[in-house]
C-alpha cells in the first residue's frame, strides 16, 4: 500500500450528475408511476420519504398509501424519517397551514409495513373470504420446525408404505435414506411457493423413463462401449492382473453385462466396483491403474500396457453411460419426490389446521388466493380498491415472484382506469431496488422480477417516463467508486439469462468532484495480495494500525496548535456533518 503509487486524475466533470438530479426529481413526483433503480449509498430512503411526503402534501390520506419494505426495522426507520421530514417542513413553513392541519390530524395513520405484516392484516380483515379461522395465529420461528417435523414423521411413514408396492418410491428411499429425505422435504416445504412449480417444470421438460428402461439403456450403452475396443470385455478380463480385487471386478462386470439385465438396486451395487476400477474418484477416465495394481501383477510389462490402454479407451464410454443413466434415474427420483412432497404438503396443512396456525408461506399464498378471487366479493373488493390508491415497495430486488404477484393483484384494476372512489390523485405505484444487492435467493427472491415489474408498470398507464435510476453515491470516496466501476464493467456478462449479473449505464457511479480535505498521499483503496488468508489478514490489520497511528499523530498536532477541543466544537462539527449527510441519505 505504498503512497508513491501514481494517482489517477478524477477531477473531470461527470455528465451523469445532471441526469441523477433529474432522476431524483422524477422519482419523487407523486403523480407518476416509477420503477427506480438506486445503487448503494445513493439515498433511496430519502427519495422514498420525499415521495411519501409529497403524496401527503398533494392531499392523499395516509390510510390510502400502502408502503412496504423488507424488514420491521427498516419499516420503523422509514416511518420515523417521514415524521421527521414533516416536522422539518412545518418548521420551515413549506407546508401550507390548511395542508398541515389535515396531515397533523392523520399522522397516526402513517404506517410502513412489511409484506408479511400486510398479508396478515388482510387475512384478519377478510377471514371468511380467505377461508381461514378468524382467530388464527402465526406460527413463530421456534414453533414452525416442530410442526414440520410432526408432519414429516407421518409423511415418511406413508412413504415407506408406498415403497413396498412402488419401485420408484423404493429407489428414492434407498438412494437418499430417511435422514436426507427428511432434510430435503423440510426445505421443499419451506420453499413450497416455488418448489411445486420447479418440480413440475423439470418433469415437464424431462425425457420420460421408468426404472427398468433406465437400467436397460445403461446395459445397452455399456455393452456398446466394451464392444468398441479390440477384444471387448473378454480381452479386458483375460489380460487383467492376478489380484483378488480384480476377480471381484470381473464377477460384477459379467453380471452387469449379462442377460437379462439386473434390477435397478443390483445395478447400483454392481456399478460401484466397475466405476472404481475404470474411473477415478472424481469420475474421470483413468490415465493409470489404481495404486494397488502394480506391473508385477501382470504376466508381462506388455500385458500391463495393453490392459492400461483398454482401461483408458473404455473410460469415456463409461463416463457417458453413467451420465445418461444418472439423468434417467434423476427423472425417476424426481417423480417420486413430487409424489412424496404432495403427501408432505397435505400432512403439513393438516398439522397447521390442527394447531390453528399459519406460517409465513401459507399467509402469502392465502392472501394471493384472496386477492385473485376478489371479483366474487364485491363489497370486499370495493373496500380494497378504495383504500389502496398509492403503493410504494422498497428493496424490490429482494422480492419473490409471489410477492410481486401480490402487488400486481392490488394494482391490476388501474390498467383499465377503474376507480370506485374520488381520489386526490390518480393511483400510482413506486418500486425501488438495486439488482446488484439481491441477496435473498434463499427466500425465493428473483432479481429478474425487477425487470418484469418495471415492464408491467410501464404498460399500466403508458403516460410519461416510468424507469429511471439514481447513481450518485454519498457513502464512498470517488477513488473507490472508480475502482468499482472499472471492475464491474470488466466482468463477463450473460445477456441470455434474466438473472445474470449486469453493470449497465444505470449502475455506473458518477464520480463527482474530489474531496479537497483528504490528503493527496492517503490511498482511498488498497488491495491486499498474499499467499494465505492469514497473511492477508495480518497485512490488513497492520495497515489499519498504521492509519490509526497517523490519525492519532495528526490529532495530537491539532491539539498542540489549537488547544483542547470542548464538547461544543465536537457537537457543532457533528451536526454540520449530519446535516450534509441527511440531505441525500
Amino acid at each position: 500500500m505504498s503512497s508513491t503509487q501514481p494517482r489517477l486524475d478524477f477531477d473531470a466533470d461527470d455528465p451523469l450528475e445532471t441526469r441523477d438530479t433529474e432522476a431524483r426529481a422524477l422519482a419523487i413526483d407523486p403523480t407518476r408511476n416509477i420503477a427506480l433503480e438506486a445503487s448503494a449509498g445513493t439515498g433511496k430512503t430519502r427519495v422514498l420519504v420525499d415521495r411519501y411526503v409529497g403524496l401527503l402534501m398533494a392531499g392523499v390520506k395516509p390510510r390510502n398509501i400502502l408502503a412496504m419494505t423488507f424488514t420491521r426495522k427498516a419499516a420503523a426507520e422509514m416511518r420515523q424519517r417521514i415524521l421527521q421530514e414533516l416536522a422539518k417542513r412545518h418548521r420551515e413553513h413549506t407546508i401550507p397551514p390548511e395542508s398541515w392541519k389535515e396531515i397533523r390530524d392523520s399522522v397516526t395513520d402513517i404506517a410502513i409495513s412489511t409484506i408479511d405484516a400486510f398479508c396478515l392484516a388482510l387475512l384478519h380483515e377478510f377471514p371468511l373470504e380467505a377461508d381461514v379461522d378468524p382467530g388464527f395465529d402465526l406460527a413463530d420461528e421456534t414453533e414452525t420446525p416442530r410442526l414440520v417435523d410432526d408432519a414429516l414423521e407421518r409423511t415418511l411413514r406413508i412413504g415407506r408404505s408406498i415403497a413396498t408396492e412402488q419401485p420408484e418410491m423404493s429407489l428414492l428411499f434407498a438412494e437418499l435414506g430417511e435422514y436426507r429425505l427428511r432434510q430435503g422435504l423440510a426445505k421443499l416445504i419451506d420453499r413450497r411457493l416455488v418448489a411445486v412449480d420447479a418440480l413440475h417444470r423439470f418433469l415437464r421438460g424431462a425425457q420420460t423413463a421408468t426404472i427398468d428402461e433406465a437400467v436397460a439403456r445403461l446395459h445397452a450403452r455399456l455393452r456398446d462401449g466394451f464392444a468398441s475396443v479390440p477384444g471387448g470385455a473378454a480381452a479386458l478380463v483375460g489380460g487383467g492382473p492376478s489380484q483378488p480385487d480384480f476377480a471381484l471386478f470381473v464377477r460384477d462386470l459379467r453380471q452387469l453385462l449379462g442377460d437379462p439385465a439386473p434390477s435397478a438396486a443390483m445395478t447400483q451395487a454392481l456399478m460401484e466396483r466397475v466405476r472404481d476400477y475404470l474411473l477415478t474418484k472424481d469420475g474421470a477416465p483413468r490415465k493409470r491403474l489404481a495404486a494397488n495394481y502394480k506391473k508385477g501383477h501382470f504376466r508381462s510389462p506388455a500385458a500391463y500396457d495393453r490392459h492400461l490402454g483398454m482401461v483408458q479407451a473404455l473410460g469415456p464410454y463409461v463416463v457417458q453411460a453413467l451420465h445418461d443413466y444418472r439423468r434417467d434415474i434423476n427423472v425417476v427420483l424426481a417423480r417420486a419426490v413430487r409424489q412424496l412432497f404432495a403427501v408432505a404438503l397435505r400432512e403439513y396443512e393438516k398439522t397447521l389446521q390442527k394447531h390453528g396456525v399459519l406460517d409465513f408461506s401459507d399467509v402469502l399464498q392465502r392472501t394471493l388466493t384472496l386477492l385473485a378471487q376478489m371479483e366474487e366479493f364485491s363489497r370486499s373488493r370495493f373496500k380494497l380498491e378504495a383504500r389502496y390508491q398509492h403503493v410504494l415497495v422498497d428493496e424490490f430486488q429482494d422480492t419473490s415472484r409471489a410477492q410481486w404477484e401480490l402487488v400486481e393483484l392490488l394494482v391490476r384494476s388501474w390498467a383499465s382506469g377503474l376507480g370506485l372512489t374520488e381520489r386526490a390523485l390518480a393511483p400510482t405505484i413506486f418500486i425501488v431496488g438495486d439488482r446488484k444487492q439481491s441477496i435473498y435467493g434463499f427466500r425465493d427472491a428473483e432479481v429478474a422480477v425487477l425487470d418484469e415489474a418495471s415492464r408491467y408498470i410501464e404498460a399500466l398507464r403508458p403516460i410519461g417516463q416510468v424507469r429511471t435510476a439514481i447513481t450518485r453515491s454519498f457513502r464512498s470516496v470517488r477513488e473507490l467508486l472508480h475502482f468499482v466501476n472499472d471492475v464491474c464493467a470488466a466482468i463477463d456478462k450473460s445477456p441470455e439469462r434474466p438473472d445474470a449479473f449486469r453493470y449497465s449505464e444505470n449502475d455506473i457511479f458518477p464520480l463527482g468532484p474530489g474531496d479537497a480535505s483528504r490528503s493527496i498521499t492517503s490511498e482511498a483503496l488498497g488491495v491486499v495480495a498474499g499467499e494465505s488468508d492469514e497473511q492477508q489478514a495480518e497485512t490488513v490489520a497492520d495497515e489499519i494500525a498504521r492509519l490509526l497511528a497517523v490519525a492519532i499523530e495528526q490529532y495530537q498536532r491539532t491539539l498542540r496548535k489549537h488547544g483542547v477541543l470542548d464538547f461544543s466544537d465536537v457537537l457543532q462539527r457533528t451536526l454540520t456533518l449530519l446535516a450534509q449527510m441527511d440531505e441525500f441519505s
